[in-house]
């Protein structure tokens, strides 16, 4: 059997899952309507008030990146739906967000263009839409680029993203602070100024840095993409800073001025979406000189960060501890974290601020942060 009729198999494959996914998810979705995402992020009752002069600020993140859908995504991504929503109930402060590749070229990619999708949620056919439109249904809030996003170049980024008839496109900005598109003719006008509430900003924009405001609380969201980029996928006119990809200190200063203009603005908690490849720049290289970033969400290296508690899927081992707490450029804590990819985990960090925006590491839980497993253990154990 040659390669391109295997391919044609994957591919009707694919698009039978593509259409079961997408059915499970608008079914699971009827009773929880898609957040207000320049709200709280979720559809939970409104929180006691407290004086946020005297007490902490609890802020659940929930992350994942990597999702690169195949076939095993039939049954991840409905689990995935589960354990995420199951979370969602426990805090009202809550937010979603990727770390980037949300797609990746393969038989599930391109099973967005059959026809048969049109009488889908997804609206319109299209390669790429089913995934887009499977993010919307998950409440995914914020993402940064990976590389794989860029794989089929930035034409193809501009059609998976931006509305198209009766298609919604992505609900959520895409951000890269270290990414220059106005020198790109296919996502030059898609750009949305920096600093702008995600409610505000329409479908299918790029950008900076956004602002997610969570009861009354605004979260300062930063993407940035690996500098690798013009060599391992297809950046087309997109400039990437910069030029030299170990140049972590030009990489820092980079995303240092991304974060200045939003703590300039009064904001003083700041969450990174890092997709760097590798763990270890995150962790040692960006860390440690980066002022006033509270939280870094790392993407691309595939590492399953956990702790003692979790529950980790059959043959899977943990990469490290999650989260890896490191001292940032001011001295304080920062929180590094990642899970696996393909729908397989979903992250989960629940940590206090205190009045100032600082991250208060110990008021992290073991027993309620960490990696929550996508499989029916993992599913049954948060009653999902």
């Amino acid at each position: 059997m040659n390669w391109k009729r295997i391919w044609k198999i994957g591919v009707a494959v694919a698009i039978a899952l593509v259409l079961a996914i997408v059915a499970y998810l608008v079914i699971g979705q009827q009773n929880r309507p898609i957040p207000d995402i320049g709200s709280t992020g979720t559809s939970n009752p409104e929180p006691e008030v407290v004086d946020s002069d005297t007490e902490p600020f609890t802020l659940q993140l929930l992350h994942a990146s990597d999702f690169e859908a195949g076939l095993a995504a039939l049954e991840d991504a409905p689990r995935f739906s589960a354990v995420l929503n199951a979370l969602k109930e426990d805090y009202p402060n809550t937010l979603v967000l990727s770390s980037g590749d949300n797609y990746i070229p393969s038989p599930f990619l391109f099973a967005g263009s059959d026809p048969r999708l049109n009488d889908t949620p997804v609206g319109e056919a299209s390669i790429g839409h089913a995934n887009i439109e499977i993010h919307n249904q998950l409440g995914i809030q914020a993402s940064t680029f990976g590389n794989h996003d860029f794989d089929l170049g930035s034409k193809e980024v501009r059609d998976i993203i931006q509305p198209d008839g009766a298609y919604r496109g992505a609900l959520f900005p895409y951000l890269s602070a270290n990414l220059d598109f106005s020198t790109d003719p296919n996502l030059s006008s898609l750009i949305s100024a920096n600093g702008q509430e995600v409610s505000t900003i329409p479908a299918g924009q790029v950008a900076g840095t956004a602002v997610i405001t969570v009861n009354g609380e605004p979260i300062g969201i930063v993407g940035a993409s690996t500098p690798l980029l013009p060599t391992i996928s297809s950046s087309d006119g997109v400039t990437v800073f910069p030029e030299n990809p170990t140049d972590y200190d030009a990489l820092a200063a980079k995303i240092q001025t991304a974060v200045d203009e939003l703590t300039a603005t009064g904001i003083n908690k700041i969450i990174l979406l890092a997709h760097m490849q590798q763990l270890t720049i995150e962790r040692d290289e960006l860390a440690p000189r980066l002022r006033d970033v509270d939280i870094i969400v790392a993407g691309g290296s595939h590492t399953l960060l956990s702790d003692a508690t979790d529950h980790l899927r059959l043959g899977y081992t943990s990469g490290g501890p999650y989260p890896i707490l490191k001292t940032n450029r001011d001295g304080n804590a920062i929180a590094v974290v990642n899970t696996d990819a393909t729908y397989k985990y979903v992250g989960r960090l629940v940590v206090d601020f205190d009045a100032n925006g600082i991250l208060i590491p110990s008021s992290i839980d073991p027993n309620i942060s960490g990696a929550y497993a996508t499989d029916d253990q993992g599913v049954e154990a948060v009653g999902g």
